[in-house]
């Protein structure tokens, strides 16, 4: 059983930590926790070892946040990842049909989903950070056709430079926004 406090906690850090509007607790899509065989087989059917990686996913199409059980949520490493996840929802109502649309929308969605979530980790005075890779990452010009299916590769050597200034002047923003908050 998921624990509504910590999930509400969640949801509203969620909000304050990425800008999007707050949603209730009511009007949150259900969270499952699944084992890892069964999470993988619903994110992964096609191909369970894409999944080995992943520990939460938001399934839109299904109104549904998908939770590995091996996840320790009472860990704030651990519930980082819904955190991540509950971005992903508030991002969805927010932009409706413009929700991650192509591979340039989800890969910003993904870069403000890993902000807000190691801006939390920060906050609980955590040294993990995740999704670091993406500031290096572009969407390849070659895209697989299909739904919520994407192809990055590295950016190119200036790119990556400018990227990695843009990512750190946003995180940097993002913490002045968040202490002026708790002010």
């Amino acid at each position: 059983m998921l624990d509504a406090a910590l999930l509400s906690y969640l949801l509203g850090l969620a909000s304050s930590l990425s800008g999007y509007p707050p949603l209730s607790l009511d009007d949150l899509p259900t969270v499952r926790m699944l084992s890892m065989q069964s999470f993988s087989e619903e994110v992964c059917p096609g191909e369970p070892s894409e999944c080995a990686r992943l520990v939460a996913y938001y399934d839109r199409a299904r109104e549904q946040i998908l939770v590995r059980s091996d996840l320790q949520l009472q860990d704030s490493a651990d519930n980082s990842f819904l955190l991540h996840e509950f971005v992903h929802v508030l991002e969805a109502r927010q932009k409706g049909f413009a929700y991650q649309r192509d591979c340039r929308a989800t890969l910003q969605s993904e870069r403000d989903a890993y902000r807000a979530q190691n801006a939390y980790l920060s906050q609980q005075g955590r040294f993990e950070r995740f999704g670091g890779m993406l500031a290096h990452m572009i969407c390849s010009r070659d895209q697989p056709g299909g739904s919520g299916s994407m192809k990055l590769e590295m950016a190119p050597a200036g790119m990556n430079d400018e990227r990695a200034l843009e990512s750190f002047m946003q995180d940097l923003e993002g913490a002045g926004a968040s202490s002026a908050r708790r002010r």
